[in-house]
C-alpha cells in the first residue's frame, strides 16, 4: 500500500511539474516547492510557489534546485555566466550550463546573484518598507520615520531607489526634519567593474539644508565578494545645488565623492542582515569643504517577512551653508516588511 501511495505521489508530482514547466526546489526536510524562481541573492532563493505564495528559502536548506529558464549567474568568485541551472551530482550543488556550452559544478551557497532573463519588470523588483519611531539631535524628541528601498536588476543594469523621512509632530506644529530620496543606476562592464549615475534630493534642518539636489557620475568596483558578505566602492564627480534654511542659494557645487557599500547576511540562527553606506565628499568649488554621510541598517528577522530594524546614521559638514551646527546623528527603530 505504501509503495502504491509513493508511486501515485511521484506520478502526480511529475505530471504537475511537467505540465506547468515550473522550477522546483527540494529541501532537506522533504518539502518540495514548485513555481517560478524569481531570484537568488545574498544567500536566499525567492520562488513564487503555484500553490502557496512568494517564499524566500535560505540556500543552505536547499537539497536540489531544478530550473527551466536562462539566468544571469554570478558566483562569490566574481565569475559571471549566462545560461541555465541544472541539478547537480550531489546534494546542495548545481551545474551551471553556460550559453557557450561550459559546465561548472558549484555549491548553491556559492551563488552570489542569480537573475532570470527576459522577465516582466514588476516581477523582478525586490525591496522593503519600514515604519517606526526615531530620536535625532535636531529635535531632541521622538519622531515618526518612514523608509523604503526597491532594487531592480537586469542582464547588465542594476537600479536602486531609496527613500526615507523623519518628521516631528507635537501639539503645535509639524516639522520635516530630514528627508532623503535617491535613484542609482549601474551598468556592469565586467563582473567586478561598473559605471554608475545617481540623482538625489536631501533635506536636513540640523545642517541648515532646506533642499539639496545632487547628481553624480562615476565608476565602482566590487572589492570583495564572499560567501556571506560583499564590499563595493564608488567614486567619480558630483554636482549639487543647495538652498539653506536662511534662503541662500549656493549655485553649482562640484565635489569628489568616495563611497563604500557593505552587505552582510547570516541566515543560520539568528537571522541577521547588515547593510551600510559610508560616503565622503571633498569640495572642489568650495576649497577645504568636507562632508560625510554614514548610514547603517541592522535587521533581525521576527517572522517570515517582518524584521526588527535598527538604523543609526551620522552626517557631518565642516562648512554648512548657515547655522551653528556642523553635524547630525540619529537612531531609528522600526518594523520592516521585505518583499
Amino acid at each position: 500500500m505504501q509503495r502504491l501511495y509513493f508511486l501515485f505521489m511521484l506520478v502526480l508530482f511529475a505530471y504537475k511539474a511537467g505540465c506547468q514547466q515550473q522550477d522546483s526546489i527540494f529541501l532537506y526536510n522533504g518539502q518540495v516547492l514548485i513555481g517560478e524562481v524569481k531570484s537568488i541573492q545574498l544567500g536566499e532563493a525567492t520562488i513564487d510557489d503555484i500553490d502557496l505564495k512568494v517564499i524566500e528559502v535560505k540556500l543552505y536548506k536547499i537539497k536540489v534546485l531544478k530550473t527551466s529558464k536562462r539566468f544571469k549567474i554570478e558566483t562569490d568568485k566574481k565569475a559571471l555566466f549566462y545560461g541555465t541551472l541544472q541539478t547537480g551530482d550531489q546534494a546542495g550543488w548545481v551545474n551551471i550550463i553556460s550559453d557557450d556550452g561550459r559546465v561548472l559544478p558549484v555549491n548553491l551557497e556559492r551563488l552570489h546573484m542569480v537573475i532570470p532573463l527576459e522577465k516582466k519588470f514588476f516581477r523582478s523588483l525586490n525591496g522593503s518598507l519600514s515604519a517606526g519611531f526615531s530620536y535625532t539631535k535636531s529635535s531632541g524628541v521622538g519622531q515618526v520615520n518612514l523608509s523604503s528601498s526597491v532594487l531592480y536588476a537586469a542582464r547588465k543594469f542594476e537600479y536602486q531607489l531609496t527613500a526615507s523621512a523623519n518628521a516631528s509632530i507635537d501639539s503645535s506644529s509639524f516639522s520635516r526634519d530630514r528627508e532623503d530620496l535617491s535613484l542609482m543606476a549601474g551598468y556592469y562592464i565586467t563582473p567586478a567593474w561598473f559605471v554608475s549615475v545617481n540623482g538625489s534630493y536631501q533635506r536636513n534642518l540640523e545642517l541648515s539644508i532646506a533642499r539639496r539636489y545632487q547628481e553624480m557620475a562615476g565608476a565602482g568596483n566590487k572589492l570583495f565578494v564572499r560567501k556571506n558578505w560583499q564590499l563595493l566602492s564608488i567614486s567619480g564627480l558630483s554636482f549639487s545645488q543647495e538652498l539653506s534654511t536662511a534662503g541662500e542659494s549656493s549655485g553649482l557645487l562640484l565635489e569628489i565623492p568616495v563611497m563604500f557599500r557593505y552587505n552582510f547576511f547570516q541566515f543560520h540562527h539568528p537571522n541577521i542582515q547588515i547593510s551600510s553606506q559610508q560616503s565622503l565628499y571633498f569640495g572642489l568649488t568650495q576649497k577645504g569643504r568636507i562632508r560625510f554621510e554614514g548610514n547603517t541598517t541592522f535587521s533581525w528577522q521576527i517572522i517570515r517577512y517582518f524584521y526588527l530594524t535598527i538604523n543609526p546614521y551620522t552626517n557631518y559638514d565642516n562648512q554648512p551653508p548657515s547655522g551653528t551646527s556642523n553635524y547630525d546623528y540619529g537612531l531609528v527603530v522600526s518594523i520592516s516588511y521585505k518583499f
